[in-house]
């Protein structure tokens, strides 16, 4: 799995490619380093570009949300795939990271006063 990061208008955009999966572990360190080096506490992870996410994803969205949300911010997904939405549905992360379909609407959810 690669992963892009990318800040805009003060929120962190993440765009993992290929299977978020076991092995991407040194990724994952990057990107919470890289949120909390540049004090980004409100952060987008787009799944466009996953076909698949397994524990070691789901662990890593947790982990990112929990840190997000001690420094008062948030994290919200966007264009997850059946698949990935089914993961996100049984697990029951759609309860506390919220799920878009389109980055616009996640963006203006995290620009708005009230937060998912």
């Amino acid at each position: 799995m690669r992963l892009e990061f990318e800040i805009r208008d003060g929120i962190g955009h993440l765009r993992p490619r290929g299977r978020f999966v076991t092995g991407s572990d040194a990724q994952l360190a990057a990107a919470r380093k890289y949120l909390e080096e540049y004090e980004i506490s409100r952060a987008v992870i787009d799944f466009s570009a996953v076909p698949y996410i397994d524990s070691t994803g789901l662990a890593f969205v947790v982990e990112l949300h929990k840190s997000l949300a001690a420094r008062g911010g948030q994290l919200l997904l966007v264009n997850a795939n059946e698949r990935i939405r089914e993961v996100l549905e049984i697990t029951r992360i759609r309860e506390i990271v919220p799920l878009f379909d389109h980055a616009d609407e996640a963006e203006a959810a995290l620009r708005s006063e009230v937060l998912c």
